[in-house]
């Protein structure tokens, strides 16, 4: 929460105990999108991430649109979206008060990737910033090394007669995989999950060449055995020997099978220098059980800059 007078703005909530406060919402992840499912909370967020959330089957109430560097006026409090480059939609949130502002990233990534624009960073007192991979092992390769590799790996099984299948995220780096595989000419068959937020990704004029999992010619496709399938994290594949399971996720630079570290988050030397391009007087690391005290930690003896993680202060934050 950011509060001024009696004017309290709330980002990502996971519970509505605020049930008057505008709630603004970064992206359409579930750990991130909850307020979506609440009642009686006044609810912000891009269109695509409506859309999004709307291709789940989740029907909302009291909810509005904003746009990219559109303020959003509550009394003294003006609210900012940023583009925060991590999936279709998505925002990093400026709010403006007469105390200050605070800059809340939400998940975000710096990198130029085939579906996004990187992450802008903002000039801010307070910097709210996630530490998913917030620390040193975590060092992600170029995105295109990563789909060299990909690529290569996929090649490889497919030649051995059986089908490559990517497991991960069915928003951002599904479509990413998506991408990578057009570009290599292979035909990628999509699980139902992914193919619904592809359909809302093609609405806003992604160029997405894939076959939905349920259709006749993804039968075709995985008879002439030259294809690759995605698939859900969850997804399981058991009894499935026709198939190799490989991890996509940043989490992969941990993982002891197959696995592909791809991540539409910052990794570690790229928090640093988002860091350094806001200039925050106080940085509070969260979304991060694991690494928010890694982070902050890393932040005051690099760069010198106050930091702790998020838990250690009231949720309710006022400059003054």
């Amino acid at each position: 929460m950011v509060s001024h007078g009696e004017v309290v703005v709330v980002l990502d909530p996971q519970n509505n105990r605020l049930s008057c406060s505008p709630a603004f919402i970064t992206h359409g992840h579930f750990d991130h999108s909850v307020a979506f499912k609440m009642s009686g909370v006044p609810k912000y967020s891009s269109q695509e991430t409506f859309d999004l959330i709307s291709s789940y089957g989740v029907q909302t109430e009291s909810w509005h649109p904003v746009r990219l560097s559109t303020k959003t006026i509550i009394d003294d409090v003006e609210v900012i979206p940023h583009n925060s480059g991590h999936v279709l939609g998505s925002y990093e949130f400026e709010v403006l008060t007469p105390e200050g502002n605070v800059l809340f990233t939400g998940d975000f990534n710096t990198e130029t990737t085939k579906t996004m624009k990187p992450a802008e960073g903002v000039r801010c007192d307070i910097l709210v910033l996630e530490a998913t991979f917030g620390s040193p092992s975590f060092v992600f390769p170029s995105e295109e090394l990563i789909g060299n590799e990909m690529v290569a790996w996929a090649r490889k099984i497919i030649k051995a007669r059986r089908i490559p299948a990517f497991q991960t995220d069915p928003l951002g780096n599904a479509q990413e995989i998506i991408g990578i595989f057009n570009e290599a000419n292979i035909p990628v068959v999509t699980h139902w999950k992914v193919s619904l937020i592809n359909q809302v990704y093609e609405a806003y004029g992604h160029k997405l060449n894939y076959l939905d999992a349920q259709t006749p010619e993804a039968e075709e496709a995985k008879a002439s055995g030259n294809l690759i399938f995605i698939t859900p994290k969850q997804f399981s594949l058991q009894g499935r020997p026709e198939f190799v399971p490989a991890l996509v996720s940043g989490w992969a630079i941990w993982s002891r099978d197959e696995a592909f570290p791809l991540s539409d988050h910052a990794d570690f030397p790229r928090l640093l220098k988002f860091v350094e391009h806001c200039k925050p007087k106080i940085v509070l690391t969260c979304h991060s059980e694991r690494f928010n005290e890694t982070l902050a930690r890393h932040i005051e003896k690099r760069l010198g800059i106050r930091a702790y993680p998020i838990h250690l202060i009231p949720t309710s934050l006022n400059n003054g």
